[in-house]
């Protein structure tokens, strides 16, 4: 088997067991929608195999690779087949293969749905029975209008046949097992959401009780496989599944999420940790005993975590020692985090390969995780065919359409309401009173409890460290692959200070641009770019003046420390967000920032106000721009912790113990 299939078969295992969770439902036979461009690159066409090589593997009992040549042509003219795999045997999940249409997306997921729910026996819920309840003749009728996508592979060749493997098919699925729609991958050159003219594609997935996976942009990292797949210069479809960019992208999926989970906690909380300096409150109101911070519980799991140090060499993390001071007392004690915070903590400092330093002075917000782990998939009522439906239920494409009818006719009320307003507003402007209760009564107000950063627009999987819902609603499992990032920021913007080395940013196509020879030096003073060094190429300039132009100064927000040492500046791979996982640091320029809230004072358990920021108080869509730009990282430091980033991947051996070591 080529390297490229090797690598898209170890993605699918650790998407679909690990992250997803698919075999552990139980009650139902899942089924996995494999989606892709009807005109496939060769990244997509790699991934699917994968998928579906694992999905049959899974299936068949074997994990032996699968010899001979990808069952899916390379030719770069041909098309994505659509077909299902397993519905007529005694598979433990199923799949299909869908070519994406915008036009009906989304009413075939439903309609795909809905149908699979009326297979084998009704499920006894609370709420009544779900399921088992369409007659014959509408199964019948569903399953017409959904041929293309249930139909057995290549059942098309065989015209004859097509009553046939319907009536055959429509006999077992109404005898046999109940079946749930449970897996959405969408494999996409570019972004079909795009296609839809929709924000979140995802988010209405979720909301069926969808567990997604994401693969977006694969268009800019396929062109050199592509080129061999063409037989252009000498290229051949066999070179093009052993080119190094699709290998790198498919192996930085492959990053298993309780590897990611490890060592993002362990670094999450202990940024955390170290971020704010914490004192007890004496009788007299005086400031107590000092807490002394200690390495927290997730540094010391991540030692026995095989896997993780099957990934990371020696030395990876390091806790160089604590000064256990006299009248102090060590973070380990549960009440810690309710103490009164007395100031900012240490320092982080991102160290540079050529010794430039960049330090965040003024504490750093509590950092987010996006690991790969979803809570929720582990959580039993979301394993079971029961809690599931009732949790999700669906219509049938008829319902759906008169409740789509009527939010129409509710809509052009609400337009209605709206014009009112208006023209209430020109004769004089509404009470306040009044504009919350328009804007309610359209559903332009969000009436859901606030809450603090991150935002709910920009789930993609990312949470904060206490919390197990994950992603922007409880209910969701999912994400963008790969995974594997910490996320935070100055807390305030103005403490951040120093030089730091840019190796790689964004070109004004969106795709990573190394800078030429040697990174460029970017001087930073109180959180703002003021120099660019002279070697710096034109699209870098250009990229930090539109920043300037567009918003005054060219703040500097997001910390990102990627995890997944699949990728880095030996392992390109041209999407930006799919490098954001490097292991390694970036930094985004521009006031832009989904995920953080600035507030103007850091504030105790109690609400008083502990800390006063000095910077900008930015809103959460202040600002025009947010580009990432990557750093030629050595290390982090803060305070007695460490993270190194030149241990990068190593075969498991007995010297890896110390790869996470307490000096």
């Amino acid at each position: 088997m080529s390297t490229a299939v090797l690598a898209a078969r170890a993605c699918a295992r650790t998407i679909l067991w690990q992250s997803l969770r698919l075999s552990a439902f139980q009650g139902a036979v899942p089924h996995v929608l494999l989606v892709v461009d009807r005109l496939p690159c060769t990244l997509q066409k790699v991934l699917l195999e994968g998928y579906m090589q694992e999905l049959d593997a899974i299936n068949m009992g074997s994990s032996n690779p699968v010899e001979g040549p990808p069952r899916l042509d390379l030719d770069l003219l041909a098309t994505t087949p659509s077909y299902s795999n397993g519905l007529d045997k005694d598979w433990k999940v199923t799949y299909g293969v869908l070519p994406f249409s915008a036009g009906s997306f989304l009413e075939d997921v439903q309609t795909l749905q809905a149908f699979l729910r009326q297979c084998g026996a009704p499920v006894d819920t609370e709420e009544g029975r779900i399921g088992g309840q369409w007659s014959e003749e509408k199964m019948k009728g569903v399953l017409d209008s959904l041929a293309p996508i249930l139909s057995p592979y290549r059942a098309d060749d065989n015209a004859d046949g097509s009553v046939e493997w319907k009536d055959a098919l429509l006999h077992t699925l109404r005898a046999g097992q109940p079946r749930e729609l449970l897996g959405c991958i969408l494999i996409q050159r570019n972004a079909f959401q795009n296609e839809l003219e929709k924000y979140r594609l995802r988010l209405d997935l979720f909301k069926m009780g969808l567990r997604v996976a994401e693969h977006n942009h694969l268009e800019c990292m396929s062109r050199t496989a592509d080129t061999l797949a063409s037989g252009k210069d000498g290229g051949s479809r066999e070179r093009c599944l052993e080119e190094e960019e699709i290998i790198y992208y498919m192996q930085s999926c492959s990053l298993q999420p309780h590897v990611a989970e490890s060592m993002g906690r362990a670094i999450a909380d202990s940024i955390d940790a170290l971020s704010w300096s914490r004192r007890t409150v004496a009788a007299d109101g005086s400031d107590g005993v000092k807490l002394d911070v200690v390495p927290p519980a997730s540094f010391y799991e991540s030692l026995s975590n095989a896997d993780l140090l099957s990934v990371y060499n020696a030395g990876v993390l390091r806790w160089e020692g604590s000064c256990y001071e006299k009248n102090t007392v060590t973070g380990m004690d549960p009440s810690a985090a309710s103490w009164n915070i007395s100031g900012p903590g240490a320092p982080l400092r991102i160290i540079c390969q050529d010794g430039q330093v960049l330090s965040f002075e003024g504490g750093l917000e509590e950092c987010l995780l996006n690991t790969g782990y979803y809570a929720a998939a582990h959580a039993p009522e979301r394993n079971c065919v029961q809690g599931h439906r009732q949790r999700f239920p669906v219509r049938d494409a008829g319902e759906a359409n008169k409740v789509e009818e009527g939010a129409e006719e509710k809509e052009e009320g609400d337009i209605a309401s709206m014009r009112k307003a208006s023209d209430a507003e020109k004769r004089g402007r509404l009470k306040k009173k009044e504009y919350l209760a328009m804007l309610k009564r359209t559903g332009k107000k969000n009436t859901a409890g606030r809450t603090s950063s991150p935002s709910d627009e920009n789930d993609d999987g990312v949470r904060r460290r206490g919390n197990d819902c994950g992603a922007c609603v409880g209910s969701s499992i999912g994400g963008t692959f790969p995974v594997g990032e910490v996320i935070s920021e100055s807390f305030d913007l103005s403490k951040l200070n120093g030089s730091c080395s840019v190796f790689a940013y964004p070109s004004l196509f969106k795709e990573v641009t190394m800078s030429d020879l040697n990174p460029v030096t970017m001087r930073i003073e109180n959180g703002i770019v003021t120099d660019i060094g002279p070697n710096a190429p034109e699209e870098l300039v250009e990229l930090v003046s539109l920043v300037r132009q567009a918003e005054g100064a060219c703040y500097v927000r997001e910390l990102g420390i990627g995890l997944s040492p699949h990728v880095g500046r030996g392992r390109i791979v041209s999407d930006v967000t799919a490098f954001e996982r490097q292991f390694g640091v970036h930094v985004s320029l521009g006031q832009r920032h989904p995920l953080f809230v600035k507030q103007p004072a850091k504030r105790n358990a109690d609400g008083s106000v502990a800390v006063q920021v000095d910077g900008p108080v930015l809103k959460r869509k202040a600002g025009k721009y947010h580009i990432d730009v990557f750093l030629d990282a050595a290390r982090l430091e803060m305070g007695a912790f460490v993270v190194d980033f030149t241990k990068g991947v190593c075969s498991f051996s007995s010297a890896a113990a110390a790869a996470v070591s307490c000096a």
